[in-house]
């Protein structure tokens, strides 16, 4: 009997585990979207990095991700409610790249 108190103790620690990694990530992410209006956030693709915006050229927003120069439009690009800065790539094997950004995310404040 104490064996199988100690398996259901067990599993509901790894099932509270697996619903706060859940509910980490893109939780308030998700209900921005990009310049086309897809969704900013996908399965793991949004990155805690350094993001600069460095100006504003009309639709288009010229913005440093992790010191890596980007252009990026304008409704792509959002301030971000923590106080870190977010990176939301297109594919998740490749650098920041101006075709490689679905969404920034600016740290405001913190």
């Amino acid at each position: 009997m104490r064996q199988q108190a100690g398996w259901y103790s067990l599993a509901i620690l790894l099932w509270g585990l697996v619903a706060v990694s859940s509910a980490r990530h893109g939780s308030w992410q998700d209900h921005y979207q990009d310049a086309t209006g897809m969704s900013c956030c996908g399965p793991r693709d949004c990155t805690v990095v350094p993001v600069s915006l460095v100006r504003q050229e009309g639709e288009v927003m010229h913005a440093l991700v992790m010191g890596i120069p980007v252009n990026v439009p304008i409704q792509s690009v959002h301030p971000s409610e923590d106080t870190q800065s977010w990176w939301c790539r297109r594919d998740l094997h490749r650098p920041p790249a101006s075709d490689n950004v679905r969404c920034l995310f600016y740290a405001v404040g913190g």
